[in-house]
């Protein structure tokens, strides 16, 4: 009974560890975009500062554009900006 009662502690434990880093989108239009410091700044107020240069974004990028951006989220912010897509 001990060790299925353990099993089962673990198993939640790994379940939650899994959700924390589970990740989230926004898709939403562009407010502004400072090509210098990679800051982008969203309708809905939100703002992914320091995009990562490894993440591909077009030259012409520009305010009222929509685009998803993928990330990882944390109780401080976002941990991690995983994409960003333009769309159509």
């Amino acid at each position: 009974m001990y060790a299925r009662t353990l099993l089962l502690a673990g198993c939640l434990l790994l379940t939650g560890i899994g959700a924390a880093h589970a990740a989230d989108f926004v898709t939403a239009k562009i407010a502004s975009w400072n090509p210098a410091s990679r800051t982008l700044v969203l309708d809905d107020r939100t703002e992914f500062h320091d995009i990562p240069a490894e993440i591909a974004l077009p030259d012409n990028l520009s305010i009222g554009q929509t685009v998803t951006i993928n990330y990882i989220g944390s109780e401080d912010g976002i941990q991690e900006i995983l994409s960003v897509e333009v769309k159509p």
